[in-house]
């Protein structure tokens, strides 16, 4: 027993260590001496066989052994984790980190959480904004929303729905143009509003085969989101994404003077495999079921 606990002991000083690059920044992490961190590394590494860092004169590094052993033992306690943290939410509370692309939390998910804060009062939410997909170990997400064609590999997959593009603007700014007069002639001398990185505007006009210089006028964004401010405050003619953009059509404060483009990327909730079994997250899935 002695043994196991000296060996649990180290793997940690190691994750820590491993984790922040420094002995000295483990050892105030830890409450230890660099010393004591020191040994314990040493130790370890006797008993696995294989060194774990290289020690320069400045600068500490992990070996190519020490990073694949410190990628399993990462994962290996985000699951040791995982399992107490299920243990201690089994009556419907605990911790849930979300990940998610800023336009689908602010405009579909931050709007229906009121409901699942009153279902599930006890459980306490992160929300993480990136437009990229998420590690799931590295970055301790315990759920991702991701849009796209691509599905991750060893992932528990939900799809939630499709997607299609629709060109909005405010009722002022089609107004102004008779844009529901002019029909697609309208386009000519409207303010395009692009979102930068984004090519929607050209596959919406390969994709309904008309011919028109998407660049005579236009803004462009640099945050998605930006674009539909734009189009709410009649700065132009902006791409939405239907399910972001539906309230605002329903409510009249926005218009779509042109056709709709259909896309195959889907909406998809995913979490690590497996994990969609775990309490809290088979608790928020259901929920999300619900507000399909």
């Amino acid at each position: 027993m002695a043994n196991e606990q000296t060996l649990l002991r180290n793997l940690h000083t190691f994750h820590v260590a491993a984790k922040l690059l420094s002995f000295t920044l483990a050892a105030k992490e830890l409450h230890l001496t660099q010393g004591a961190v020191s040994h314990r590394i040493k130790v370890l590494e006797k008993s696995l066989g294989f060194n774990l860092f290289t020690r320069g004169t400045r600068k500490l590094g992990l070996t190519e052994e020490g990073e694949r052993f410190h990628q399993t033992l990462s994962k290996s306690l985000h699951s040791i984790f995982g399992e107490i943290e299920e243990i201690k939410s089994t009556d419907m509370s605990g911790e849930i980190t979300i990940a998610s692309s800023p336009n689908f939390a602010s405009s579909w998910l931050v709007p229906r959480l009121k409901d699942f804060n009153q279902r599930y009062p006890n459980f306490n939410v992160n929300i993480l904004v990136h437009e990229e997909q998420q590690n799931f170990e590295n970055d301790q997400v315990d759920i991702a929303f991701y849009y796209g064609d691509e599905k991750p590999k060893d992932c528990f997959v939900k799809p939630l729905f499709g997607e299609r593009y629709v060109p909005i603007c405010s009722p002022d700014y089609a107004q102004r143009f008779k844009l529901f007069e002019r029909g697609l002639d309208g386009l000519r001398d409207v303010n395009l509003i692009h979102a930068l990185g984004s090519n929607v505007w050209e596959r919406w006009i390969k994709y309904h085969d008309y011919d028109l210089n998407i660049f005579k006028h236009f803004y462009c964004v640099g945050h998605r989101g930006l674009d539909l401010t734009g189009a709410l405050n009649s700065l132009g003619l902006a791409m939405g994404r239907y399910y972001f953009v539906k309230d605002y059509i329903e409510r009249g404060e926005l218009v779509c003077p042109y056709p709709s483009m259909s896309t195959s990327q889907t909406y998809d909730v995913v979490c690590i495999k497996g994990h969609e079994e775990r309490p809290k997250l088979r608790t928020f899935i259901h929920w999300i079921d619900s507000q399909l």
